[in-house]
């Protein structure tokens, strides 16, 4: 979606975060566009002039541009939602020259920016191909970086690395349906008569209001479901009219390959299957000894752990995590198991830690990282 993409590179540029490729990109992006970099220089402008916790400025801002788009016969409906967005801290905050709510209303205020801008346009040309008349909106986040979202309904997700969310902008009609690719937890607002759905490429979750944690990467060995609170109802792609209730504390596995490994369900602390067959498995959630908090979910207080789990699926975490590539030169260590937690080491760190319980080596070459 190429307007999301301007989102995301403006974003990134002001954030001092963008390579130079994307430098290129968003100049690309925005040169066939009316008036586009003159809109760019509007928000830099607004956003070197926001005193970084002055929220009646913010609001000040965003208020007075709203004014000027409705002058100018363009008005954004209050139920056309603005869907709140936040990238959450991934180092500490003393190392990032900006302020995530500075960036979180820096989000809100393009977006409202660019809709009244593109909105103009549309009523100037007649083109209704512009995003003002899509109907769903799109959110991603990139390696080493999660996100918050804020729903229409007031449902909360947290996007974990290298995912991707698809949804509704108003959650029209009978149900409230998300498209995931990647991780994601729910914290879903009750609603008994209007069901949500999050649909992936192998399962559909269905709940009234719950908190739970899905995982389906693409390339990934299993897809899995994990239930914190409430109750969720899964359905598999496959056999649509097999349903599987899941309670609090349990999570199910199913298999991305022909049939489910025994390991991969239940670790070598032998957590119990409590139900099996060999496509799906329901387990208890796991946790590291002498935590309370579950291993499932803890990305979500940016700590990452993992159980009893093999190298070669720790090592796709951590390239998610730390936005590197994981080669294995002696493809025997894939095989080990693992465990650990990591909420402020690098990547050096974890991986030093990592090689003094099992031996291995590596070395480190940019963003590339050899096991041997």
């Amino acid at each position: 979606m190429c307007n999301d993409r301007i989102w995301i590179l403006m974003t990134r540029k002001l954030s001092g975060e963008a390579t130079s490729t994307e430098l290129k990109e968003l100049d690309m992006l925005l040169s066939p566009l009316p008036e586009g970099n003159n809109i760019f220089t509007k928000i830099t402008g607004v956003w070197n002039e926001v005193p970084a916790h002055d929220s009646d400025f913010m609001e000040a801002t965003y208020l007075a541009h709203l004014e000027r788009m409705k002058d100018k016969g363009v008005e954004l409906a209050n139920n056309e939602a603005l869907v709140e967005v936040e990238e959450l801290a991934t180092e500490p905050a003393s190392d990032r020259w900006f302020s995530v709510g500075r960036l979180s209303f820096m989000v809100v205020l393009m977006l409202v920016m660019l809709s009244g801008w593109f909105l103009l346009s549309s009523k100037k040309s007649s083109d209704k191909s512009l995003f003002a008349s899509e109907k769903f909106k799109e959110i991603q986040t990139r390696k080493g970086a999660r996100t918050k979202i804020k729903l229409p309904d007031g449902s909360d997700v947290w996007l974990n690395a290298g995912s991707k969310l698809n949804f509704d902008k108003n959650f029209e009609g009978d149900t409230r349906e998300v498209y995931l690719t990647g991780e994601a937890y729910f914290d879903v607002v009750h609603n008994a008569e209007k069901p949500f759905i999050i649909h992936t490429t192998k399962i559909n979750v269905k709940v009234l209001g719950t908190r739970f944690n899905v995982k389906a990467y693409e390339g990934d060995k299993t897809t899995e479901t994990s239930l914190i609170k409430g109750s969720v109802e899964v359905f598999l792609k496959s056999d649509p009219n097999k349903k599987y209730l899941l309670k609090p504390n349990q999570k199910l596995v199913l298999s991305n390959e022909t049939a489910i490994a025994s390991e991969t369900i239940a670790s070598r602390a032998a957590v119990n299957p409590l139900q099996f067959n060999p496509k799906v498995a329901i387990t208890e959630l796991s946790y590291l000894h002498d935590e309370k908090a579950d291993v499932e979910s803890s990305w979500t207080r940016n700590i990452l752990s993992f159980e009893d789990e093999l190298f070669s699926e720790v090592a796709k975490k951590m390239e998610r995590w730390y936005d590197v590539t994981i080669v294995f030169k002696n493809k025997r260590w894939e095989r080990e198991y693992m465990s650990g937690s990591f909420e402020q080491e690098d990547l050096e760190q974890a991986l030093i830690a990592l090689k003094y319980s099992t031996g291995f080596n590596f070395k480190t070459d940019g963003k590339t990282v050899t096991i041997y």
